[in-house]
C-alpha cells in the first residue's frame, strides 16, 4: 500500500514512500484517538463557556437591573 508522506518535500513533488497496512492501521487508530480526545475537550470547553454567558448575565443583572422606562411606569 501506498502511503503519500512528507508533503512538505523542496522538490515540489511526494515521495513514493510504502507503509504496511499494519502501520497504516495504527496510524489511523492514533489520529481516531486524539480526535475522541479532542472531542471530549471541545465538549469541556463548551459547557464553561455556557456557565461563563450564565454568571455573566446574572451579574450584569444583578449590578444593573434593569428599569422600566418612564413611559411604563403608567
Amino acid at each position: 500500500m501506498k502511503c503519500l508522506t512528507d508533503a512538505q518535500a523542496k522538490t515540489g513533488t511526494l515521495p513514493d514512500h510504502e507503509i504496511t497496512e499494519e502501520q497504516f492501521f495504527e496510524q489511523f487508530a492514533a489520529i481516531e484517538d486524539g480526535l475522541a480526545l479532542l472531542q471530549l475537550q471541545m465538549r469541556g470547553m463548551y459547557e464553561n463557556v455556557k456557565l461563563f454567558g450564565s454568571l455573566t448575565t446574572r451579574m450584569r443583572r444583578s449590578t444593573c437591573p434593569a428599569t422600566l422606562s418612564p413611559r411604563y411606569d403608567a
